[in-house]
């Protein structure tokens, strides 16, 4: 391919580095994480989810191109640092997809790397912006687009100034339905005997099922991938977008492990056995459990706010409710090997907590009420 000036320069062969990072490399890397941003707690399950299985980059979407207009279409800037918070609190670089100008210039200082998606990957102006900013840049293949197409729309970045391209093959649009694209795995052999660019597979729009993630995964390991980019979600069936396709975090672990199994047997490193022993195993389920209590015990002072406003002052703390919740559980904590003791001291925090938290509202609204009526008509 004559045009191919950057891109297939045979000469070399591209190792981009992110941090301590390299895509290119022996070694393959893991990218994961849900297709959309939504919260900061999501990100931090999914972050976590992502280091416990030796992944080294965390993906989340925060501006959505979709179909229709009406699906969500992300969380723009507060999604970002989501994203951000919950990378760098697990140590791992990340990475989301940007549309156009505003989008590029409001994540390139915060983010690792930048992706473009399938649908602007002839987007020209938005190959040529990409160009000229110092990041690394996913590009993903577009839905219909020849290979040729695709390390052309490369060569567009790098003409701009930006070398540091990672072609990444998401499925193509054929005439099967059975699953949402067609993972073309050639489209891997292709491009790297045609270019010099790290080539890297995104199984979870191709299959759009997550049943057949863990397989599409391993043969793009076999096929001779760099790196997978895998969609997880912590609760994949309450997902804003991409439920179906997103792996469970649990999910996400047990096929990390699988895969260093094909990675040895095509002479490529993927994650180091350390990361897998039970020790890092059992640190994520009990990540997993801290996150849920703290939803939980603000999902219950919630409830205790609603309740504090339909109380007096002076009802507000119930020592007969207290004490009947304590002697519901303390028989479940002695059936399930847990010790009383620790069940009420836990519950007295919660108790004291809960009566201040009301006791601070009603002092407050009164405070507010009085300032409306200051002749003292309460």
């Amino acid at each position: 391919m004559k045009d191919l000036k950057l891109a297939g320069d045979k000469s070399k062969k591209s190792v981009i580095k992110v941090g301590d990072v390299c895509l290119g490399g022996k070694e393959i890397v893991l990218i994961g994480g849900p297709c959309a941003v939504e919260s900061s707690i999501q990100m931090q399950k999914a972050a976590a989810a992502v280091r416990r299985s030796g992944g080294k980059i965390l993906r989340g979407g925060v501006f959505k191109p979709r179909t229709s207009p009406y699906s969500f279409q992300g969380l723009g800037l507060e999604g970002v640092n989501y994203l951000v918070q919950a990378a760098r609190e697990e140590g791992l670089l990340c990475v989301t997809e940007v549309i156009d100008l505003r989008s590029l210039e409001m994540v390139v200082d915060k983010v690792d790397l930048l992706q473009i998606g399938a649908r602007n990957m002839q987007n020209f102006e938005l190959l040529k912006l990409a160009g000229k900013v110092n990041k690394p840049i996913i590009l993903k293949r577009g839905l219909s687009a020849t290979i040729e197409e695709w390390l052309l729309a490369a060569e567009y970045i790098m003409a701009a100034g930006n070398s540091q391209v990672i072609l990444c093959e998401r499925g193509i649009r054929t005439f099967e339905p059975s699953t949402r694209n067609t993972l073309d795995l050639s489209a891997v052999g292709v491009a790297k005997e045609l270019s010099h660019l790290p080539v890297i597979v995104d199984p979870s729009h191709a299959a759009g099922r997550r049943d057949l993630i863990a397989s599409l995964s391993k043969a793009a390991v076999a096929s001779g991938a760099d790196g997978l980019l895998i969609e997880m979600h912590p609760n994949p069936e309450e997902a804003m977008s991409d439920g179906p396709q997103s792996l469970t975090p649990e999910q996400f672990m047990t096929l990390a492990q699988d895969l260093e199994l094909v990675a040895q047997s095509v002479g490529r490193n993927f994650v180091s056995r350390e990361m897998r022993e039970n020790l890092e195993a059992l640190r994520f389920e009990i990540d997993l459990i801290d996150y849920t209590i703290v939803e939980r015990l603000s999902k219950r002072m919630q409830i205790v706010s609603k309740i504090g406003e339909q109380k007096r002052l002076d009802k507000v703390k119930d020592v007969g409710r207290e004490r009947d919740i304590l002697q519901r559980l303390v028989p479940l904590a002695e059936e399930l090997q847990l010790s009383p003791e620790f069940v009420k001291r836990i519950y007295s925090y919660v108790f004291e907590f809960s009566v201040q938290s009301q006791i601070k509202s009603k002092l407050t609204g009164d405070d507010q009420l009085e300032s409306l009526c200051p002749m003292g008509g309460k």
